[in-house]
């Protein structure tokens, strides 16, 4: 009889759970597999450089490398990589209103399939992930100006995730994170211009004791998806 009457309650239980959030509540959507352990990675290697003394010369482009080759081996298997890619190259996004003459460009895409030649089109579908990368040392306005632009593409073409990896060496970044170094809260946020973004993953690298760390200094990489779902519940703890 306890047996049955447990067995019911967990039942109606994951019914709830698949009503909820798989269905009448916006589905939860889990952050990219290659997120926490790339993001990680790079927090590592931004602390290596720093250790190094080589911190005041990193550009975003050798941040973009580096994280380049930390997905890559973190991706599961038939997901591709490429960066630089024309914005006008990606289907999705050209019939958001990117110009066929645009020359601007992505840092990064994960993509389903290789394209043959760049100068060729990718096919509407064949996108999983668009990434921008901005350094702590760029100016805040282009932060948000890539935000918002990674944001008005989205709204129109929502299969295609986009993402903005930002990544701060020996300081915290006050705009994404609370006084200890965790994800800000609320994660969803606004730009000045009111394109919505979550901030799903914070990842440290430091060499000082927590408790210790009064200003949670450290080198960060932090995940921020553009124009994230709906629901306020998300497993990017």
């Amino acid at each position: 009889m306890w047996i049955a009457k447990k067995q019911a309650v967990f039942a109606f239980g994951f019914l709830l759970y698949r009503t909820l959030y798989a269905g009448g509540m916006g589905k939860i959507v889990a952050i990219p597999d290659w997120a926490a352990p790339s993001l990680q990675g790079l927090a590592y290697w931004l602390g290596s450089q720093h250790s190094l003394g080589l911190a005041a010369n990193i550009s975003e482009g050798a941040i973009a490398w580096e994280l380049m080759r930390q997905v890559f081996t973190h991706r599961i298997t038939a997901r591709h990589l490429e960066a630089e890619v024309f914005y006008r190259h990606i289907p999705e996004f050209r019939n958001a209103g990117v110009a066929q003459s645009s020359r601007e460009r992505a840092d990064l895409v994960i993509s389903k399939v290789v394209r043959a030649d760049r100068t060729n089109s990718y096919a509407i579908g064949n996108i999983e992930a668009v990434i921008e990368i901005k350094h702590s040392r760029s100016r805040k306005d282009l932060v948000w100006q890539d935000i918002d632009y990674l944001a008005e593409r989205r709204a129109m073409n929502p299969s295609v995730r986009t993402f903005l990896i930002y990544a701060s060496i020996n300081e915290r970044p006050h705009d994404f994170t609370n006084t200890d170094g965790s994800s800000i809260t609320p994660r969803n946020r606004k730009t000045p211009n009111g394109s919505k973004y979550r901030v799903r993953r914070v990842c440290r690298a430091t060499k000082i004791i927590p408790s210790k760390n009064k200003n949670a200094t450290g080198h960060y990489a932090v995940l921020i998806e553009v124009a994230p779902p709906a629901s306020d519940t998300a497993n990017d703890t």
